[in-house]
């Protein structure tokens, strides 16, 4: 199976059509591939960048918005769930329906997280005991 090309993808997506592939190892390929170049291109910067978080107020922006960019994916995964449902298939509503939950988990995860850079506000020694 020969693989498009950005460009390609693009102008195929901008028609409304896809690129799907046809076997299990074709798609397990592409999945490792899409790891390991998101691994190489995106790493170095977010370790870079969380390395210069020097309290915990300043994770808020960044937890913020990867929180709002994981709700936009829930969502999206519900709207995909809804259309399985609609074409009948079982076996993908059932996939699409986990990760959805998933990652509306991981929403409220996040929100706690962000929750977590707020310090907790201190008890007057009077008030202990």
């Amino acid at each position: 199976m020969n693989v498009p090309s950005k460009l390609t993808a693009l102008a195929a997506r901008i028609l409304g059509k896809t690129w799907a592939y046809e076997s299990t190892e074709e798609l397990a390929a592409a999945l490792d591939r899409q790891v390991e170049q998101l691994r190489d291109e995106t790493m170095p910067e977010h370790l870079a960048g969380a390395a210069s978080l020097t309290s915990a107020p300043a994770y808020q922006p960044g937890l913020i918005d990867l929180r709002g960019d994981i709700y936009d994916a829930a969502v999206y995964l519900d709207a995909l769930t809804t259309s399985a449902t609609a074409l009948g298939d079982a076996d993908l509503v059932e996939a699409l329906r986990e990760a959805g939950e998933a990652a509306h988990e991981l929403v409220a995860l996040l929100a706690a997280a962000a929750h977590a850079t707020i310090p907790a506000p201190s008890v007057p020694a009077s008030r202990i005991a």
